[in-house]
């Protein structure tokens, strides 16, 4: 009982269940182009982000949270990057990123529980799997939840400085 109360009071606290999934399920590796991907037990949504280069160039991409930074990414074009977490028990999650292009830049936000609620829900199961998909191009950053209606469903929410 007390080992159950604990696991509950840490999933509530952190909303990441990536330390103790042995403990409770079976957590397989979830397998992608440029992935940090795994699957985790989570006590709220699971979400996923993908980041995709629609430019003819290299772009680089740098995404974190306060407590995760995985690190630069080289993205060729069509290919992508993404990961997985679990929602923070308050709603805190945020991821952010840098990314680099020829001699412009960006930075912002890719994923806080507005964004993901606003542009990325698709439904509304409480523990179904959520993404979000960034597709970079040369004019800006779209958000959308389904990438193959990118033209008709995603929204433009950032430029290139």
């Amino acid at each position: 009982m007390k080992i159950l109360f604990f696991l509950l009071y840490y999933l509530a606290i952190t909303g990441d269940a990536s330390p103790i999934p042995s403990l409770i399920a079976d957590a397989s590796s979830a397998s992608s182009q440029m992935s940090d991907s795994t699957e985790k037990v989570c006590l709220w949504t699971y979400w996923s982000v993908y980041i995709i280069n629609m430019i003819p160039d290299p772009i680089v991409v740098h995404p974190q949270s306060a407590d995760d930074d995985l690190g630069n990414r080289r993205l060729t074009f069509g290919n992508h990057t993404d990961w997985n977490f679990c929602l923070h028990a308050f709603l805190k999650t945020l991821y952010y990123a840098h990314f680099y292009w020829k001699s412009k830049t960006a930075f912002f936000d890719v994923y806080t529980y507005h964004l993901g609620e606003s542009y990325c829900k698709d439904g509304d199961e409480f523990f179904k799997q959520q993404r979000c998909y960034w597709i970079i191009t040369q004019d800006g950053f779209y958000l959308t939840k389904n990438p193959n209606k990118f033209l008709i469903g995603a929204t433009k929410l950032h430029i290139w400085s």
